[in-house]
């Protein structure tokens, strides 16, 4: 019995928490994208502000479950500031194991000029609430060359309400590291904070504040 009981508690802790965009779009982390999928007629939206420095910059985003493994999304708000694009993900394989292994391919920002990418990313549950992720991603801007890189990171569920984020990824050889936490006020309702690139590789620390929320249609 009480094999069952840590089992089943495990199992609920391991899902309990909704999936919810990046701050660039598509379901995942941060800013990378997971291999975890929204169900079919599953929505989420998000709405977040980065701060630094008494600058302030909102963006908005939308992503459907549009059928089977298909993952479809806008993104938009003062960032990018193209105006708003589209997000695409299409999910390759997952086993029926008790942690799934599931994979994934990509596209970030399709039209835009300078933030357009692909990408590809595998996931793994493991035991305890913890998820890990990796996988590549290629960058394209406007007049010049494809950057290529590698992206990470992993989710840590706390309990059925918290769980703790943190990923890598690259741009023009160098990697920034993502931390965050998300926070569920409602079982559709989530709030969420990060820091972006704590190292300082290529910018001033931003921090971030935003909610998502999920639902069928």
């Amino acid at each position: 019995m009480r094999k069952l009981i840590i089992l089943l508690g495990s199992v609920f802790v391991a899902g309990s928490l909704m999936a919810a965009p990046t701050l660039n779009g598509p379901t995942g982390l941060i800013v990378v994208p997971t291999a975890e999928s929204l169900q079919y007629k599953e929505m989420n939206v998000a709405l977040d502000y980065k701060l630094s420095n008494g600058t302030q910059q909102h963006f908005f985003k939308f992503n459907f479950g549009e059928f089977k493994g298909v993952e479809l999304g806008i993104v938009g708000g003062s960032v990018p500031t193209e105006g708003v694009f589209v997000n695409a993900k299409y999910y390759l394989m997952s086993d029926n194991t008790r942690f799934p292994l599931s994979v994934a391919i990509g596209a970030e920002n399709l039209g835009a000029k300078n933030s357009t990418g692909v990408y590809m990313i595998a996931s793994k549950k493991f035991q305890g609430g913890v998820s890990g992720h990796f996988g590549f991603y290629a960058g394209f801007e406007e007049g010049s060359d494809l950057d290529p890189s590698v992206m990470g990171g992993a989710e840590w569920i706390l309990d059925n309400r918290i769980s703790l984020l943190a990923d890598v990824i690259g741009k023009r050889r160098k990697y920034t590291l993502n931390t965050g936490l998300r926070f569920s006020i409602y079982p559709d309702l989530q709030f969420r904070a990060s820091i972006l690139d704590m190292g300082n590789n290529l910018q001033e620390n931003f921090y971030t504040l935003g909610l998502s929320y999920n639902a069928f249609l």
